[in-house]
């Protein structure tokens, strides 16, 4: 599998961007109250959160969706101790839901948190999202392409240094009296 994101170091300020606009409209976060969700399918709750798969965030990545606190908190690192647990305890129904339904061969799950780790939202939210044997990206878990990220950035670096460093054909002049 060959892989290429051209990341060019705008998507952080992006992030922040959009992080910031969330953080002054705390009132229009699509994740911050249930009346949000509209056009999102609530698909399991339980009394501190609710599981959702909406087809506008999917990005082609069938049957994905996202657990997220009914408190409205930033981070995975905000939750009580009975939120994290009522989080663990949907995503236990998730997964019994999801092998019901979609019957998949593996998971990809995981939090993003503040705009350097990927967040955009500032509301806590685990992304659930089934994985098969038949994706092109089977195998490839989340650190995978982290991994490759670096060693892309690194080839670059290297790259750049080697075409500054390699020696360069002497100067010819164009002179018709170099002497004069």
């Amino acid at each position: 599998m060959d892989i290429t994101v051209n990341l060019d170091g705008t998507l952080l300020g992006k992030r922040q961007q959009e992080w910031a606009h969330w953080l002054a409209h705390p009132q229009d976060n699509p994740l911050s109250t249930r009346a949000t969700f509209a056009g999102a399918e609530v698909v399991l709750e339980n009394e501190w959160c609710v599981y959702v798969q909406d087809l506008r965030y999917s990005d082609g990545l069938r049957a994905s969706g996202y657990i997220v606190t009914k408190r409205p908190c930033e981070t995975v690192f905000d939750l009580t101790p009975a939120e994290a647990s009522a989080v663990h305890e949907l995503l236990a129904e998730v997964c019994t839901h999801l092998e019901a339904t979609v019957k998949p061969d593996g998971y990809t799950v995981g939090w993003n948190v503040y705009p350097a780790g990927g967040a955009h939202i500032p509301h806590v939210h685990l992304h659930v999202i089934p994985r098969w044997n038949t994706d092109a990206s089977a195998g490839a878990g989340l650190r995978y392409f982290l991994k490759a990220a670096v060693q892309a950035a690194e080839r670059r670096r290297t790259d750049a240094a080697d075409s500054s460093t390699a020696p360069h054909p002497p100067e010819v002049s164009h002179d018709p009296h170099p002497d004069s």
